[in-house]
């Protein structure tokens, strides 16, 4: 698509300006506005500059999902650098070989996931005392250097089935273009409600995060491993009033398939 050469959260900055007192992010009944999830970015984000985070630096997320997961992934891009998810579920050999590939600044998690790498600097950002650090717009200024819709937004690794894990670095301007499309194909408006149920190193994880806080609409995240539990499921989507979620074919035919799913 033709797209303005905009960042990846320039959709969602205006947003902020728009709309801060709506609500943006939900996640087991705790939820904060635009505004208060813009200075809890912001905050972190600074806290990451000053850690050496800059344009085309990596930093690691390894958290299970949770209000903190998407703070800290929009953090990094705050700060000009460029996320790697990892699951701390899986083998640490893997996690340990995509962070030695990726070598990034730091790896932010949280006190409960207890993510374990050898050599690398852990931030556990539930705990991290970001206090002394301004909640205002991170200005241009502030960054170690320009940040350009060619840098890269994140790396994401291949599942690594048949040899060793590769790693694909995707630009903003890449991802600004798949939610300029998903945004016009169908049809999101402020009015909608999406639930975040992929795992953040499966690449539907980027416009699950990202699409809905950049057209004003509301971000609700499932509870870890909930993903997999049709009634939890259902019974998230009925009460936060879902309007958009996305599944796999045979996790769909297996939701399809419960009684208590009426069909129009």
């Amino acid at each position: 698509r033709e797209v303005p050469e905009v960042l990846l959260l320039g959709g969602f900055d205006a947003q902020v300006a728009r709309t801060p007192d709506a609500v943006a992010v939900v996640f087991e009944g705790e939820s904060l506005t635009y505004a208060q999830f813009d200075g809890r970015v912001n905050r972190l984000a600074r806290f990451l500059i000053d850690a050496g985070v800059g344009p085309e630096s990596l930093v690691g997320v390894g958290m299970r999902r949770s209000l903190d997961l998407v703070i800290g992934m929009y953090a990094v891009l705050r700060a000009g650098g460029g996320y790697v998810p990892i699951d701390p579920d899986q083998p640490a050999e893997r996690n340990e070989y995509v962070l030695d590939t990726a070598a990034p600044v730091c790896v932010l998690s949280t006190s409960r996931d207890g993510v374990a790498v050898s050599g690398h600097r852990v931030v556990d950002i539930d705990v991290v005392d970001v206090s002394g650090y301004s909640s205002a717009e991170v200005v241009e200024s502030e960054l170690l250097g320009p940040v350009r819709p060619e840098n890269t937004a994140y790396v994401i690794f291949t599942s690594g089935s048949t040899g060793r894990p590769k790693g694909v670095a995707v630009s903003h301007r890449a991802v600004v273009n798949l939610l300029s499309w998903m945004a016009f194909e169908y049809g999101f408006t402020d009015s909608d409600v999406v639930v975040q149920k992929a795992p953040v190193t499966f690449d539907v994880s980027v416009w699950e995060l990202f699409l809905p806080l950049a057209v004003g609409a509301r971000l609700v995240v499932a509870r870890p491993d909930g993903h997999r539990d049709p009634e939890y499921m259902l019974s998230l989507i009925d009460g936060a009033g879902v309007t958009v979620a996305e599944f796999v074919p045979s996790m769909l035919g297996t939701l399809l398939a419960d009684p208590a799913v009426q069909i129009p």
